[in-house]
């Protein structure tokens, strides 16, 4: 358990990603029938998160360390990618006010940022480790 602190964290973070994306911090919804950019912002991180966190519950089941720096680094990569998806890569709501830009932006920045910083040095312990098992 003790040797798995930083992989459960990284699977918490995804999982917060995921689910808080679709409730929590959630982008604007529908208005008159329609989704607006920030809707498939939203679906984008959740669907990113959902991936971080089968490759994060991976992390932590398997044995090899090779393997596990490997899947280190993939969340660090997705992390860091989804830091842009919000206002970069979709466009989001044009008034500071709206859901998308006062909580939705903020909390995906935060927790993929927090996300990121525990799977690099996650990467870089794994890396150390697998290279001493040589």
């Amino acid at each position: 358990m003790k040797k798995n602190i930083i992989g459960i964290a990284e699977f918490l973070l995804a999982l917060l990603l995921t689910v808080g994306s679709l409730t929590i911090f959630k982008a604007c919804g529908e208005h008159d029938g329609k989704y607006m950019a920030c809707h498939w912002a939203q679906n984008a991180v959740t669907l990113i998160g959902a991936v971080i966190s089968i490759q994060a519950l991976l992390r932590i089941l398997l044995k090899n360390s090779g393997i596990k720096a490997g899947l280190a680094i993939s969340i660090f990569l997705s992390a860091v990618s989804v830091i842009f998806i919000p206002g970069h890569v979709f466009s989001l709501c044009m008034m500071d006010t709206m859901r998308c830009i006062s909580t939705f932006k903020p909390a995906v920045i935060v927790i993929a940022s927090l996300l990121a910083a525990a799977a690099g040095s996650d990467s870089i312990l794994g890396i150390i480790k697998a290279g001493k098992e040589k």
